[in-house]
């Protein structure tokens, strides 16, 4: 029997999702949106970093919730881009069954928040990572990098590159995850 890693699973979803092959079928095809599904179920390592009002955010916090784990900093331009996304998906999914968690990776958080100040982020969970911990803990291999969660918190999907999380297409998919 072959056994993977977690650095394995995970860093393997991150190279498939900015690559040609197909996705595997574990769980719905879901590349055309740029969303790859690792080949083995694997519980997500834990986050345990504060958001903007000093509230430290735990995975089991969010246990029965399909959750969006993405990975972003001020100075990556996609990342700049995709965050007012980020925050319409948040509204648009509510926070019965979905959560979204913007995780900074390495700035000040006075940086982080003169940029939220141009930016529609609304209602939007922005975490601060600002001892870049989590990225090798998730196997971060560029930014933006997100994973998606099931409600036993274990990661279904992997996408590195922007997206546009707050298409109709996307909002659909992710509601078929939970």
């Amino acid at each position: 029997m072959v056994k993977f890693s977690r650095r394995e699973i995970l860093g393997g979803c991150a190279i498939l999702a900015s690559s040609q092959i197909p996705a595997f079928a574990s769980a719905p095809d879901l590349k055309h949106l740029g969303l790859i599904s690792p080949p083995l179920a694997i519980e997500a390592p834990e986050l345990g970093v504060p958001d903007l009002s000093g509230t430290t955010h735990q995975l089991e916090d969010y246990r029965g919730k399909t959750v969006l784990v993405s990975f972003w900093a001020s100075w990556c331009p996609p990342c700049r881009k995709e965050m007012p996304s980020l925050a319409r998906l948040n509204r648009a999914l509510g926070s019965d069954r979905f959560a979204v968690l913007a995780i900074n990776v390495g700035d000040r958080e006075a940086r982080v928040r003169i940029f939220l100040d141009t930016i529609d982020h609304d209602g939007l969970p922005v975490l601060l990572d600002s001892g870049s911990e989590l990225p090798s803990k998730w196997y971060v291999r560029g930014l933006p990098m997100s994973y998606v969660l099931n409600g036993s918190g274990s990661v279904v999907y992997g996408a590195i590159g922007e997206r546009e999380w707050d298409s109709i297409e996307m909002i659909d998919a992710l509601r078929a995850v939970s």
